[in-house]
């Protein structure tokens, strides 16, 4: 196997309606401002890799990553693992550590991420190159039926114009931005990085759950929830709405992030800390009907430990109760969080990430459960 090394930025966001960068009717971009997030990528990462043990881990900042330390630092910096697509018929490199490896073509994989990326379905996303001679990282933004939008992080020219690499590629500059025939691409991409929903939808495997199955399942009839009235609220390509189940109301808080096609991306559950005293039975039982009921199918397999401790804290056996207290698991630690034991806890679970925190909301001590989908 070779050691590749890829220079450049992790993870890039596209900015909502970003996509309609490249027209139908055109062949090149507008200009495309340098991302902020990646300047803070670029220092975050010179800040982890700063040490051996960072380095051996992540890359070093002044030769590159791997692939796998390149995947390490995109999960590192995001809280999810992304799904790698790989493109058939480079030099084979180590993926061993690399929990999901999916091969294709190199014309398919560019079609793959261009067709994401016209949908909607691709947010931006970290893609790898190789010439033949050295790799780089590059963040697709947008796309059209020949041409890819993408931002490179390295100063100057990007290392894809004709006269920085050895494949003979031409990318064409536009304000900040360059331009890279389809077919150009597929001549150097490696591999591209993908959230779990973003593969999803790809695949035809959705993994986001639509609003509308939620409303019609469990937790929101024995709960009565019910959206709260002028409780929605729009903004780019999100629709924020607030709830309010039917008891409580005055201890309890909902709040979900749908996409443009009314599907949860981010939900937040509030209880009132006073409300929770005692293991009071009612707030144990809304928070594991919570994380049971929203996570997705996948995920409920590592919610399903979370969900069996909240419910049983009232009669945990003495060696369960020491773990709890004691042990780094994220299982037990999202429970210390809810004993207000610590301030923050943390897990991923498997499409989506589970956030415990204990805050101060109008003058008022609260405990914040946020499910966040990838």
């Amino acid at each position: 196997m070779e050691e590749i090394l890829f220079s450049g930025a992790g993870p890039g966001r596209q900015e909502p309606g970003q996509r309609d960068l490249i027209q139908p009717d055109e062949t090149r971009a507008r200009a495309v401002a340098r991302p902020p997030e990646v300047e803070i990528l670029e220092a975050a990462f010179a800040q982890l890799t700063s040490t051996p043990e960072g380095r051996e881990l992540y890359g070093d900042p002044h030769r590159g990553a791997t692939l796998e330390q390149n995947w390490r630092t995109f999960g590192l910096f995001s809280g999810m693992h992304p799904v790698c697509l790989l493109a058939t018929g480079r030099p084979e490199v180590p993926t061993s550590a690399i929990d999901r490896v999916i091969a294709f073509s190199p014309t398919a994989l560019v079609d793959l991420l261009a067709r994401g990326l016209i949908t909607g379905n691709v947010k931006g996303t970290a893609v790898q190159v190789y010439d033949g001679r050295s790799g780089h990282c590059v963040n697709l933004l947008a796309a059209d039926d020949d041409s890819v939008l993408f931002h490179d992080p390295w100063p100057g020219r990007s290392l894809l114009c004709r006269e920085h690499n050895a494949a003979g590629v031409d990318a064409v500059e536009h304000g900040n931005g360059w331009i890279i025939s389809r077919a150009d691409l597929a001549k150097v991409v490696f591999s591209a990085f993908l959230w779990p929903s973003e593969w999803g939808d790809l695949s035809g495997e959705p993994t986001l759950v639509p609003y509308a199955d939620l409303r019609g399942g469990d937790f929101f009839g024995f709960f009565h929830v019910e959206e709260t009235a002028g409780g929605r609220t729009a903004e780019a390509d999100r629709t924020t709405v607030r709830l309010k189940t039917g008891g409580f109301q005055e201890h309890v808080d909902l709040t979900l992030d749908l996409d443009p096609r009314e599907r949860v991306r981010r939900a937040e559950l509030w209880l009132r800390r006073e409300w929770m005293a005692d293991l009071n039975p009612f707030a144990r039982d809304i928070a594991k009907s919570f994380v049971g009921g929203f996570v997705t199918e996948r995920g409920g397999e590592r919610a399903a430990p979370i969900v069996e401790l909240l419910w049983n804290l009232g009669g945990l056996d003495e060696a369960t109760a020491d773990r709890v207290l004691r042990d780094d698991a994220p299982k037990y630690a999202i429970v210390r969080a809810y004993l207000g034991l610590q301030e923050r806890a943390f897990a991923v679970l498997a499409t989506e990430t589970l956030d415990a925190e204990n805050t101060d909301r109008e003058g008022a001590a609260w405990f914040k459960l946020t499910l966040t989908f990838w």
